[in-house]
């Protein structure tokens, strides 16, 4: 625990005391002789990637309202709220969006995870069905946002609980696309916890069970996401895959706001896929998304150079490598990415 604290405290800039104090503090804690204060609860927030009720230190008042009390205020308050609450959280939700790929999730996980709370906490108590159909729409974006971030992290299990929120969410809103994309999403879990073989099958179930009902651009992004998915397991049909989002791509320029997918984008998508195949023409499509790339993207600049270090150190080009893999490990921490730490790690102890 105290390494976590370490490691948390340093990507805030913070400091916390020497290893001997904490052990005792944090037995303290254990002990239930003390209570974690509000600069120790972010910290453990943080590290862990759990809300103070999973972490044992949600504090109950003894004055709260009966449970009708509640619920009564919370309804009357739904029945004030209008098409300006919606636009609010959908604007809350893009601009959580924008720092992430910018900033990283480490520090915003905490943010996007009280969003989500409170966009479940209105729909719970919205009384008419356009209302609750419209907040749907809202809790599956931010779910699966919040997701994406807990999975950046390492906070798998916390991801895989996002996720389910955000898929139950899609279909209440009956927004197949959003469902596909929270679903695949999700397979990024099954991969990296029950393997590559699991995580095709999914994807390849996704596809045929969404692929009809959903947007263009998001059946182009669900195509790259399936490729990705397959590319271990069923090459040829992950090539198929990538044939198909690049005929679909020029339609991403009308996709909503949690599709980010451009040609630069699907140019590294398919880098990283070809990289999977062991593929040679990998690199020189993975060089050519980075010089189209907005600089903003830092995460799949992060993402970009760790595939590029993978391609040149399947050609033998070491030196190359290196450098590649010390931007990408800068970039990284630069955004807190613990999910491209460990591809980098991966990738150092296999070659």
């Amino acid at each position: 625990m105290i390494f976590e604290l370490e490691q948390a405290a340093a990507r805030r800039s913070l400091s916390i005391p020497n290893r001997q104090t904490m052990k005792s503090r944090i037995s303290r804690w254990e002990n239930g002789h003390a209570a974690p204060d509000e600069f120790y609860r972010q910290l453990l927030r943080e590290a862990f990637g759990l809300d103070d009720r999973e972490l044992g230190l949600e504090e109950r008042s003894d004055d709260e309202p009966t449970a009708a009390d509640d619920l009564r205020m919370r309804l009357l308050s739904a029945l004030e709220s209008d098409g300006c609450l919606i636009e609010a959280l959908r604007s809350q939700t893009d601009a959580i969006r924008i720092q992430d790929r910018q900033f990283g999730a480490g520090l915003l996980l905490e943010v996007v995870r009280g969003h989500v709370a409170s966009i479940d906490q209105h729909l719970g108590h919205a009384v008419f069905e356009v209302n609750r159909r419209a907040l749907a729409e809202q809790l599956a974006d931010a779910g699966a946002l919040a997701g994406w971030q807990a999975l950046d992290v390492g906070g798998l299990d916390q991801a895989w609980r996002f996720f389910e929120l955000a898929s139950a969410a899609a279909l209440r809103a009956n927004d197949f696309s959003m469902f596909a994309f929270a679903r695949l999403e999700q397979a990024h879990i099954v991969h990296e916890l029950a393997g590559a073989h699991v995580a095709a099958r999914l994807a390849e179930s996704i596809w045929t069970e969404t692929r009809r009902r959903v947007s263009e651009p998001v059946r182009c992004w669900m195509a790259a996401a399936v490729a990705e998915l397959q590319a271990e397991e069923a090459p040829a049909s992950s090539r198929r895959m990538l044939a198909k989002a690049e005929s679909l791509v020029d339609a991403t320029d009308s996709a909503p706001a949690y599709v980010v997918l451009d040609r630069a984008h699907l140019s590294r998508w398919r880098g990283h896929t070809l990289v999977q195949m062991r593929d040679p023409a990998a690199e020189a499509v993975l060089l050519e998304a980075e010089s189209e790339m907005h600089p903003s993207f830092i995460r799949a600049a992060a993402s970009l150079n760790l595939d590029l270090a993978a391609a040149q150190l399947q050609r033998g080009g070491k030196d190359e490598a290196a450098e590649r893999s010390q931007r990408a490990t800068e970039l990284a921490r630069r955004v807190g990415s613990r999910r491209i730490l460990a591809r980098l790690e991966a990738l150092r102890v296999a070659s």
